[in-house]
């Protein structure tokens, strides 16, 4: 470990600044002792000689996803069922916040491109947001769950090729591929035994996504065929989050129980595990010269170490 940050609450969310990988942003979340308020705070920090140091912060309530649109326009998925459009200045400062609720129930996960945001909550909807007005140009209802009830959708990503596809991941152990000009579901996948949490797509090559799951597998697919993966790698932990290097030939891995990993995409293997966080591992991203931050739940700690690569 070269840097530690304590944050005030449980952290989940680590996204890194595009066009500056010195720093990123960190979400928290906390449920208070009663069980009944969500706090939370989004916080821009910065890693410039082997330490962590705040640049700002900004007190949201519970937050359970980042999805930066651009250097300058971060998007937070609240547990009060708003999404929240954070302008950043080149000083690292928050300058404006406009915020939209978007449900009733709570947000999970945010993903976009420059025209088109999705978010999805924990009654199984995926909406489709306008990034200019805020508004809802889409839902998909009961994306994941069976009629009369929804399954939290935990994962969501674009596809890096076609941006009129969405790929989800929930709670009923569905991985699943939508149109965003259809409500109707173009592919599932059935092959995950647990809920999945993430997915990633890939930046190069046509048709591949990761998608990672409770059952502790990283699976590498064809999105033309959901039924047989490509390779499977098991990390020994509900995988929680997949980020892609920049060179898209590793991949950092939140393991949940058994730390952060990083895989080798060619071989497919794990190729270093780190355990320097005493929690559920929760956030991960790639900071500039091989160096990741990740962080964990119940003890507020972000981590700052080296991949290797």
């Amino acid at each position: 470990m070269i840097a530690s940050h304590k944050t005030k609450y449980s952290a989940d969310s680590i996204e890194t600044k595009p066009g500056d990988q010195t720093k990123f942003a960190c979400a928290t979340y906390q449920l208070d002792s009663s069980g009944t308020e969500r706090h939370g705070n989004v916080s821009i920090l910065d890693f410039q000689e082997k330490s962590v140091k705040v640049s700002s912060v900004l007190e949201t309530g519970g937050v359970l996803d980042l999805w930066w649109r651009d250097e300058g326009c971060l998007l937070a998925a609240c547990a009060s069922g708003e999404l929240r459009m954070i302008d950043v200045d080149k000083d690292c400062a928050f300058s404006e916040c406009k915020v939209t609720n978007v449900s009733s129930d709570i947000l999970l996960a945010v993903n976009g491109s420059s025209n088109t945001v999705v978010t999805s909550d924990t009654a199984g909807i995926i909406y489709s947001i306008n990034p200019d007005s805020l508004e809802i140009s889409m839902k998909i209802e009961a994306a994941h769950g069976a009629q009369g009830w929804g399954a939290e959708v935990w994962g969501l990503a674009l596809d890096r090729h076609d941006v009129n596809l969405v790929y989800s991941g929930g709670d009923d152990c569905l991985l699943k591929c939508h149109d965003l000009r259809t409500p109707h579901t173009v592919s599932t996948s059935r092959y995950h035994t647990m809920g999945v949490c993430c997915i990633s797509p890939d930046p190069v090559s046509l048709n591949r996504i990761l998608s990672g799951s409770y059952d502790e597998l990283v699976v590498e697919w064809d999105t033309r065929n959901f039924k047989q993966p490509l390779r499977t790698v098991s990390v020994g932990g509900g995988v929680w989050r997949i980020k892609r290097s920049p060179d898209n030939m590793h991949a950092l891995i939140a393991g949940m129980h058994s730390g952060f990993h990083i895989a080798d995409l060619t071989e497919f293997a794990v190729a270093q595990t780190y355990t320097g966080h005493t929690s559920l591992a929760y956030g991960a991203d790639w900071l500039d010269q091989g160096f990741v931050a990740t962080c964990s739940f119940y003890d507020n700690l972000v981590n700052v170490w080296h991949s290797g690569v």
